[in-house]
């Protein structure tokens, strides 16, 4: 049996969790995967048996039959959509994948690596994590902001980031815009086409809708 290790309300096992909802699956009704949720509050994460399982301490964590253990989102996500239904939410070319790929990288590197950065140098809850560094929090969601036009201007007219259909991309973008109201940056407030977007994605993968959804297998 595979095992899912994750945490509902944080950006990046949401990743894993989203993209499975996205191909129609509920994560939580699955012949042949587990969903086991770390309590972060609890420290659990810091527990012996799973520092043991993934001695980074992080989620999500995807644990398989034959003893492998893939604790990276992306890595998680790559398997998660190649072994679950037909369509690819990591694209369906490989012109459309490099595309998804690009899309992805942005939203993650410049918008939500910031946010997160800005995050971890000013919450209580990071400080005896990291040596937190106040100077390195105003910068950081300037540098998320501007990159945050660059998608405003790539969604004008269009509904998702690539193709006709949500990608991986679309996730990504979504959840760092997400993370952003926990720094005060409103998703609805960086341009016309962000927001709409944000309010698309948000009503059917919010942490509170996808806490209650019970999807059916779907196209899209």
């Amino acid at each position: 049996m595979k095992k899912l290790y994750v945490t509902r309300t944080a950006p990046n096992p949401r990743k894993a969790l989203i993209l499975l909802a996205s191909k129609g699956f509920d994560v939580d009704d699955m012949d042949d995967l587990d969903v086991i949720d770390i309590d972060f509050s609890a420290n659990e994460q810091m527990s012996e048996a799973f520092t043991q399982m993934n001695p980074m301490q992080t989620v999500p964590v995807l644990t398989l039959g034959d003893g492998t253990v893939l604790n990276d989102s992306q890595a998680v996500c790559e398997y998660l959509d190649r072994v679950y239904g037909e369509r690819s939410v990591m694209g369906n070319d490989v012109i459309q994948r490099a595309q998804v790929c690009s899309m992805r990288r942005v939203a993650e590197f410049e918008v939500m690596y910031n946010l997160m950065l800005a995050f971890q140098h000013s919450h209580p809850s990071k400080a005896k994590r990291v040596e937190q560094v106040p100077e390195f929090v105003v910068p950081s969601i300037a540098r998320a902001v501007k990159a945050m036009a660059y998608f405003e201007t790539i969604l004008e007219g269009r509904e998702y980031l690539v193709s006709e259909q949500l990608s991986f991309a679309d996730i990504v973008l979504y959840l760092s815009l997400d993370f952003g109201k926990v720094l005060k940056v409103d998703p609805n407030g960086q341009g016309e086409n962000l927001a709409r977007f944000y309010q698309m994605m948000n009503e059917r993968f919010s942490i509170k809708n996808m806490a209650k959804a019970k999807y059916t297998r779907a196209n899209d």
